[in-house]
């Protein structure tokens, strides 16, 4: 369920909130992302502004006994970022067909959406939305059964994608790129250690100044200079903490791996439990765009090497979508009763 439908569900059965209220989007959510029950409850984080958060020194955190596990909490903040609007359209987060969201018309670019004909027995297509709106004059239109498109889809990323050899290949350049960018994180925390080293000499050297009585504390212009040489020694730390975090999560992936990753991968697909292959596909599958003669298939690696990291240990092999937006919001081209900016 979603948090619509947790709130409904507990609505629903009587189960009201700690103030007697009913449940609603906001505190079903809360609920689900509050690190308190796993142990670490967040104590100083807002301002006076409401949504204002505080800057993260001034955050307290308090140890508290847990009441749930942290990979059970975690699996929620990876199910809840990958059904975000922000992530994800909105219409295709429930959408009851198998590609909802991700399919397309080539000619025109409009979606393609499910469309139903047949009295006694039942047919399912995936139509162009602008054919269906206005007519052939807007797009001369694509119309294919959806089981016919669901399966050549699903097969195309089952006997190509699912290679572990093509696997391998795809993902050859982007892990090769992102070697040589933990390389330059870690000669940039050299770096930054080195700098903070070499203000932390400094400071030592300017408090034996004024422990001999070469330096005086009142003087306005020398208090500055300890006040710059704190901050540059501070911060250097701290992105040089940041860049050694990096660092540490440099990306390994093992033949093993992958051949695990496909194999998991291609049961999901293949079987028949409505949302978590939808979720699995469109993970792996961002677009597809039917034309007149070919169907393109298009997919970002980056997604594709996070899913696999995501998965590594996991036997379910749970896929998310880590903060890559699938779409973007296209408002109207001039001015509408909201005033937006003309562009």
């Amino acid at each position: 369920m979603g948090v619509r439908q947790i709130a409904s569900y507990l609505n629903n059965r009587g189960i009201r909130t700690q103030t007697g209220g009913q449940w609603g989007l906001g505190g079903v959510h809360q609920v689900l992302t509050r690190t308190t029950y796993i142990g670490r409850h967040r104590f100083n984080v807002s301002g006076k502004r409401k949504g204002v958060e505080k800057a993260p020194e001034d955050i307290i955190d308090v140890a508290v006994q847990p009441i749930i596990e942290e990979d059970e909490f975690n699996a929620v903040q990876d199910l809840l970022k990958s059904r975000s609007p922000q992530l994800r359209a909105p219409r295709s987060v429930n959408s009851p067909t198998l590609l909802g969201g991700v399919v397309f018309c080539e000619d025109c670019g409009g979606a393609m959406t499910l469309r139903t004909s047949g009295k006694g027995k039942q047919y399912r297509y995936y139509t162009c939305c602008t054919t269906a709106r206005q007519g052939h004059r807007g797009c001369r239109g694509r119309t294919m059964p959806m089981e016919k498109l669901n399966d050549l889809v699903v097969n195309h990323v089952d006997l190509r994608l699912l290679n572990p050899a093509r696997l391998e290949e795809l993902l050859s350049g982007l892990l090769r790129r992102r070697a040589e960018q933990v390389d330059r994180e870690k000669d940039r925390a050299g770096d930054l250690r080195r700098q903070a080293a070499d203000a932390e000499g400094k400071l030592t050297r300017l408090y034996e100044a004024i422990e001999n009585g070469l330096a005086d504390l009142a003087d306005s212009n020398l208090k500055g200079r300890i006040a710059e040489l704190k901050r540059i020694r501070d911060a250097a730390n701290a992105d040089a903490e940041r860049a050694e975090h990096r660092d540490s999560q440099a990306i390994e992936i093992t033949q093993e791996a992958v051949a695990r990753f496909a194999e998991g991968v291609r049961q999901r697909l293949r079987a028949q439990d409505g949302s978590f292959r939808r979720h699995h596909l469109q993970t792996l599958v961002q677009r597809v765009e039917v034309g007149a003669d070919r169907i393109l298939i298009k997919g970002s690696k980056a997604t594709l090497l996070q899913t696999l990291v995501t998965s590594r240990g996991n036997p379910s092999v749970h896929t998310a979508g880590h903060d890559v937006r699938s779409f973007v919001l296209k408002w109207l081209p001039g001015p509408d009763s909201n005033q937006r900016p003309t562009g």
